[in-house]
């Protein structure tokens, strides 16, 4: 029970993901994340770290009965940390549009 072989790692390694994966992925993020807006899931306390802040928003989501299958279908799709990124970068988005006007 040591390390992994290289091969074994290889294996185990997740497949790259396609440039249309990834838009789809981004759309339906998009789509969850104005649902969760509506829902009033994602308050901000100034108090939390923006890391913090987005991983409890994506466990939130995961979790909430309205938007918990779209959101495992990405978590399965992506990984957690691909759909987190995604997430933070859909979350500056929205704050840098809201920001402006």
């Amino acid at each position: 029970m040591g390390r992994p072989t290289k091969t074994e790692r290889l294996k185990e390694a997740r497949p790259i993901i396609m440039q249309s994966t990834l838009i789809f992925c981004k759309l339906n993020l998009q789509k969850i994340y104005a649902r969760s807006r509506r829902l009033e899931l994602t308050h901000w306390n100034e108090d939390q770290d923006y890391a913090d802040y987005i991983n409890n928003l994506w466990t939130t989501m995961m979790k909430h009965d309205a938007i918990k299958k779209d959101a495992l279908k990405l978590d399965e799709m992506l990984g957690t940390g691909d759909v987190v990124q995604l997430l933070s970068d859909i979350v500056m988005e929205h704050r840098k549009s809201s920001n402006t006007q």
